[in-house]
């Protein structure tokens, strides 16, 4: 009769274990997935600046560690200095510029386009009459 312990050696039974498989009554069943798909899953997560957690503090922190080695990477890379005045909103004041109005915007764009429609129509009569005097003359 056969025996109820592990059928495969200490290595290869760790390596079923990870794999997804569980052994009961001397045999391995699957279980779940293996530890390696979902190690790729976050790792692939991470790529896309995602955050895995298992608690919500767990994120936060994560969250945090995660957003300021993407700051000093991104600093590095354009030469600003590491600790900036502006770090964690401290030191410095936003001024916020007055905002014009989508109205406004638009007839400002408006006119600009009207002033360059009439300027050359302008140089178009010119040139018409000038035009006309010579074959006159």
């Amino acid at each position: 009769m056969k025996e109820k312990g592990a059928q495969f050696d200490a290595k290869l039974h760790d390596h079923c274990v990870k794999a997804g498989f569980t052994f009961r009554n001397g045999r391995y069943y699957s279980a779940g997935e293996p530890t390696w798909e979902k190690e790729k899953r976050i790792e692939k997560g991470r790529k896309q600046f995602a955050v895995p957690a298992s608690s919500v503090e767990q994120f936060l922190k994560d969250e945090e560690k995660m957003v300021d080695s993407l700051l000093t990477r991104l600093r590095e890379k354009a030469g600003v200095p590491l600790k900036a005045p502006d770090d964690d909103g401290e030191g410095a004041e936003e001024v916020e510029a007055p905002k014009e109005k989508k109205k406004k915007k638009r007839e400002a764009a408006e006119e600009a386009e009207e002033a360059e429609e009439v300027e050359p129509k302008k140089e178009k009569k010119k040139k018409r009459k000038t035009e006309e005097a010579e074959d006159e003359g």
